[in-house]
C-alpha cells in the first residue's frame, strides 16, 4: 500500500495517533511508581502559581477588567518565582493539575496542600503528581508520532515504527519523560519543530513554514536549548542549496547582498525569526515589563550557571571542562546496545547506499535532505555539551534531543535489513513486524529493568549498574530514590518522627504525602549538619560527593548500622539510619 494513496495516508495518520496514545498511556502508568525528583518540587510550586494567575486573570476579564491583562503586580506575583526558566511547561503542568487532579483527602486545602490552596472543582481523573506530569507524557507521545512520520517518508513504514519505538525505549529518555521537568519536553519540542521545518523544505505550502515559527517559539518557551536550533537548520538549508550557491558564485547577475537575502530569508527562516520570538514573548508575561533587563538576567543565569557534581570514571567533576570523551562514553554506556548498533549501520548504509532507503519523492514535493538533517540533529546537541566551557549541569539529559534522531538512524537500518532479506513485497510485509518486534524487545526490556531508577541504568557494555558502579560512574541525582525508602519509613517510624531527607526537598516530599506515598505526620528535620543532628532518622543518597553526609550521620547517631538500604540490581542508592533508642533505664 503506497503511503501516497488515500488509504496509505489514513493508515499512517492512524499509526501516528496510536503511537501518541500508547506512549502517553505507558508513561502515565509507569510514572505512578516513579519517585518525585528534587527539581519537580520547584516546578510543582511554579505550576500552581501559573495556574492561579490564569484563573485570576480569567475571573477578572469575565468581570470586564480588561486592564488585568497588563497588571504588572498580578503578573509579578505569580511569575517571579522560578523566573530563571521559561513558562510554557510550568503553565501546562499547572493547568493540567488544575483540571485533572483529584482531591487527596478532605483537608487538601489545609497545611498539606502545596501552595495554591484554593478549593475548586476538577475532573478528578488523576492523582496530583500524575496530573502535573501528564503534559510531559503527552508531548513525548507526539514526539514519537513525529519520528514515525519523518521515518515513514524517508525509509518506509516498518523502519519508521522501529524508530518511533526506539526513540522512547531508551531508559534515560523514558525516565525523564515521566517527570514534570523540561528535558524530555524540550526534546519533544525540538524534534517536532525539526519535523515541521523538514516538511517546509519538502513542500511549497506556507502553512509548514508558519507552523515551524510557532513551534520554534513554543520550544523557546520550553527551555533554552531551543536557541541552538536555528544554526543547525540554517546549515542544513544552505547544504540543500549548495548547487545554487555554486551557480550564483560564478554569476555576475546578483550582488553578494542579493545572494544572502536569497538563501537566508526563506519562508521557514522568516517565520522562525518573526513569529517565533512573538510567540515566545506572548507566552511569558514576566518579560512584558523591563524586557531587556529581565531577558538579559535570564541569559546570564544560564551562561554562568552553577556547576553541579558528576562522578565519571571514579573522579568527581564540579567545574568545567568535562573530559572531552564524557558525552560519547556516557552515550555508549547508557543507550540500548541494539539502538547504537543499528544507528551505526543506518548511518553507514544511508551514506553509502542511499538508494536502498529513500522513498520516491511525491509529485509537487522535493527532497528535504533527510539524511544530513538527521545526522546533524543526532550530533549537534552532543557537540554543544562537548564544548570545553559548557557548565557542568548534569548527565545525559542535556543532550537528550539527540535520542530521537539516533533512533531514526536505527530505523533506517531496520528498513534496509528488511529490504535486503527479500525483494518480494509480500515477504517484506510479513518480515516487517517480526523484525520490528525483535528490535524493540531488548530496548523495552532495558526500560523495564531500569524502572523506576532510570538514572542508575547502564547497558551491557558497562556491565549493567554493578559494572558502572565499579567503573566509578554516577549512580543518580535529584534525590528521587527516596521513594524506594518510603514504605519502610511509613512502617518503621514512630508518629511525628523528624527525618533528615538529604537530597530530597520538602516540595517533592509534600507531593508524596498528598498522593499517599509518605505518611503525613513524618516531618523534615532540616538541611545540612543541623538537620542531621535534630533528626531521629536520616538517609543518604549515594553519590561520590555526598560521602560526608554519611559520616555526619554516623557521628550524630553513634552507629554505622543501617536500618534499610534501597538498591537497584544490587547497587545501593539510598541508605536509611535510625538513631539508637536509649536502653531501658538510661537517662
Amino acid at each position: 500500500m503506497s503511503a501516497r494513496s488515500p488509504r496509505g495516508r489514513w493508515l499512517d495518520m492512524a499509526l501516528a495517533l496510536l503511537l501518541v496514545l500508547v506512549t502517553t498511556t505507558a508513561l502515565l502508568r509507569a510514572s505512578r511508581s516513579q519517585g518525585f525528583a528534587r527539581d519537580e518540587g520547584y516546578y510543582f510550586h511554579a505550576a500552581e502559581q501559573h495556574a492561579a494567575y490564569y484563573e485570576e486573570l480569567t475571573s477578572r476579564l469575565l468581570k470586564g477588567e480588561l486592564r488585568a491583562l497588563g497588571d504588572r503586580a498580578l503578573i509579578d506575583r505569580y511569575f517571579s518565582y522560578n523566573s530563571e526558566h521559561p513558562p510554557l511547561l510550568k503553565t501546562l503542568f499547572g493547568l493540567s493539575w488544575r483540571t485533572l487532579h483529584r482531591c487527596s483527602c478532605p483537608s487538601e486545602a489545609g497545611q498539606h496542600a502545596l501552595f495554591y490552596a484554593k478549593r475548586h472543582r476538577t475532573l478528578g481523573l488523576l492523582s496530583n503528581g500524575e496530573a502535573m506530569r501528564f503534559p510531559s507524557h503527552l508531548l513525548t507521545g507526539v514526539l514519537c508520532a513525529a519520528v514515525y512520520l519523518m521515518g515513514r517518508r524517508s525509509f518506509g513504514r516498518a523502519g519508521a515504527l522501529a524508530a518511533a519505538g526506539l526513540a522512547i525505549l531508551a531508559p534515560r529518555h523514558f525516565f525523564h519523560a515521566e517527570l514534570s521537568c523540561f528535558d524530555a519536553p524540550v526534546t519533544a519540542m525540538l524534534g517536532i519543530t525539526t519535523w515541521a521545518y523538514l516538511r517546509a523544505q519538502q513542500t511549497e505550502r506556507p502553512s509548514w513554514a508558519i507552523l515551524s515559527g510557532i513551534l520554534f517559539g513554543l520550544s523557546l518557551s520550553t527551555k533554552h536549548n531551543a536557541f541552538f536550533l536555528p544554526p543547525l537548520l540554517l546549515i542544513h538549508a544552505l547544504w540543500l542549496r549548495r548547487d545554487l550557491l555554486r551557480t550564483d558564485a560564478t554569476s555576475s547577475n546578483r550582488t553578494n547582498t542579493q545572494r544572502v537575502l536569497r538563501y537566508l530569508f526563506q519562508p521557514w527562516a522568516l517565520s522562525m525569526a518573526l513569529i517565533g520570538p512573538l510567540v515566545y514573548l506572548l507566552s511569558w508575561p514576566y518579560l512584558w515589563f523591563q524586557t531587556v533587563k529581565r531577558f538579559t538576567w535570564y541569559v546570564a543565569f544560564h551562561l554562568h550557571h552553577v556547576h553541579y557534581n558528576i562522578e565519571y570514571l571514579g573522579q568527581n567533576y564540579n567545574r568545567p571542562p568535562y573530559p572531552w570523551h564524557y558525552v560519547p562514553v556516557m552515550t555508549l554506556l547508557t543507550m540500548p546496545v541494539v539502538t547504537l548498533l543499528l544507528a551505526l549501520i543506518g548511518a553507514a548504509v544511508w551514506i553509502l547506499r542511499k538508494d536502498q532507503l529513500v522513498e520516491t519523492t511525491p509529485p509537487g514535493e522535493r527532497s528535504g535532505g533527510e539524511l544530513p538533517l538527521i545526522l546533524l540533529s543526532a550530533l549537534w546537541p552532543m557537540l554543544i555539551i562537548m564544548r570545553p566551557g559548557t557548565p557542568i549541569f548534569g548527565a545525559e539529559k542535556h543532550w537528550l534531543p539527540s535520542v530521537p534522531f539516533v533512533a531514526l538512524l536505527a530505523g533506517a537500518a531496520v528498513s534496509y535489513l528488511i529490504r535486503q532479506s527479500s525483494q518480494r513485497s509480500l515477504h517484506q510485509a510479513v518480515l516487517g513486524p517480526l523484525v520490528v518486534g525483535m528490535v524493540l524487545t531488548p530496548a523495552a526490556l532495558s526500560v523495564w529493568r531500569s524502572h523506576p531508577y532510570g538514572l542508575s541504568h547502564y547497558n551491557a557494555l558497562a556491565g549493567g549498574p554493578v559494572g558502572a558502579a565499579n567503573l566509578g560512574m554516577n549512580r543518580q541525582f535529584w534525590g528521587y530514590s527516596v521513594r524506594g525508602a518510603m514504605p519502610f519509613l511509613n512502617h518503621a517510624l514512630a508518629p511525628s518522627t523528624a527525618v533528615y531527607f538529604h537530597d530530597a526537598n520538602w516540595f517533592q516530599l509534600q507531593m508524596s504525602q498528598l498522593d499517599g506515598f509518605l505518611r503525613r505526620d513524618i516531618a523534615d528535620a532540616g538541611m545540612e549538619e543541623p538537620g542531621v543532628r535534630s533528626s531521629t532518622a536520616a538517609m543518604v543518597m549515594h553519590e561520590k560527593h555526598f560521602n560526608k553526609y554519611e559520616y555526619w550521620i554516623w557521628d550524630a547517631y553513634g552507629t554505622t548500622k543501617p536500618s534499610y538500604v534501597v538498591t537497584h540490581l544490587g547497587v545501593p542508592l539510598c541508605t536509611v539510619y535510625e538513631r539508637p533508642r536509649p536502653a531501658r533505664g538510661d537517662k
